[in-house]
């Protein structure tokens, strides 16, 4: 089920089925889930005997078979929720086999709407081209979906549309300094949007500007830390060379901005070559042992170039290594300055 069909779902009055959400976006899970609940609990005279909320790794299918077996309490439907639940590693199977018995269940009473979350971990749904065999298996019974992590595109509009719901505009250098100063976390970048609001309205405005942004929002250091590898993996030249201007206003040393370049185009490198012989995503992660999600986004980035371009990419850092070990009293950033826009210009789409 996409993301889509599941607004069109809660819109339609009867919510009532058996969710799996999934993946990367917790934000998202918790909107969704709440509306859910908006949809379901409207008496709260009565929402207390018709909302049941557990958490745990492991799933007491014999407590929700006996919760979806009881008719809701003066109410047309009633909802359980399951939180941060596991369903991979070593049983995995066994437990899909009882969700799918408990979604039975919830076809037979109908009146019941069960909702299990897992975090990022607790599910591999694969891709939508290639969905997992737990997914293909889940789906007979289970709605999932697979809230991923969103693209830059999708988080400009949305924060877009958090302005405008205050009656404010941004242009897009402040939405794009959002992202590239607090992060892709869709909860960092809500509270930033809420500190914009609140700063702007104290102030009579209603135009947020990338001044705003630096002065007012708060600098994520775990976005800082990845900008430079992310943008070049994206091949985006301004967010490259703002993000290097970033590292050295930080002091962070030349040797560490080029082991992070080096580490990306060798990761990149070995993607494309198994890539090209057939490996899986999967098997990519495993292989390179990275996490799955991290093996995606770099299989993206590796299907933009042949195997030669990233091999000679890899190459190229390998050189300027060898002239930064060699050089004394240089400037070395002019190195990284070169390295950056020859990778840019090679694995130009």
């Amino acid at each position: 089920m996409t993301v889509q069909e599941l607004q069109a779902k809660i819109k339609s009055g009867n919510p009532t089925g058996c969710y799996l959400f999934c993946g990367e976006e917790a934000y998202l899970k918790r909107a969704y889930l709440r509306q859910i609940r908006e949809a379901i609990l409207t008496d709260p005279s009565f929402d207390t005997f018709n909302h049941m909320v557990h958490e745990g790794a492991d799933i007491d299918t014999a407590l929700l078979a006996e919760e979806l077996t009881s008719p809701p309490f003066f109410a047309p439907y009633k909802l359980i929720e399951w939180h941060t639940a596991d369903l991979s590693g070593a049983g995995a199977d066994k437990k899909i086999e009882a969700l799918l018995e408990l979604s039975l269940l919830q076809r037979e009473e109908g009146c019941v709407c069960l909702v299990i979350v897992t975090p990022p971990e607790g599910f591999d749904p694969g891709t939508s081209k290639r969905p997992s065999s737990a997914l293909k298996k889940l789906s007979s019974g289970w709605e999932v979906v697979n809230f991923e992590k969103s693209t830059d595109q999708q988080l400009l509009g949305w924060l877009k549309r958090h302005f405008e719901h205050e009656g404010m505009t941004a242009d897009g250098a402040a939405l794009r300094g959002m992202l590239f100063r607090s992060g892709h976390s869709m909860d960092v970048l809500a509270n930033e949007t809420e500190k914009l609001v609140a700063y702007l309205k104290y102030h009579g405005r209603t135009h947020v500007t990338e001044g705003d942004v630096n002065e007012i929002c708060s600098s994520n250091l775990e976005a800082e830390a990845f900008a430079l590898t992310n943008a070049l993996q994206d091949g985006n030249a301004p967010m490259a060379y703002r993000a290097l201007a970033d590292m050295r206003a930080r002091r962070v040393e030349t040797i560490v901005v080029l082991s992070q370049i080096s580490r990306l185009y060798s990761e990149l490198s070995s993607a494309s070559l198994l890539l090209k012989e057939g490996a899986s995503g999967e098997e990519i992660a495993r292989v390179l042992s990275i996490h799955a999600f991290k093996a995606e986004k770099l299989v993206r980035a590796a299907k933009r170039c042949t195997p030669e371009v990233w091999k000679k990419c890899a190459d190229l850092c390998r050189e300027v290594d060898m002239k930064l070990k060699l050089t004394y009293g240089m400037d070395t950033d002019s190195f990284i300055d070169r390295l950056v826009g020859e990778l840019l210009h090679l694995t130009k789409k």
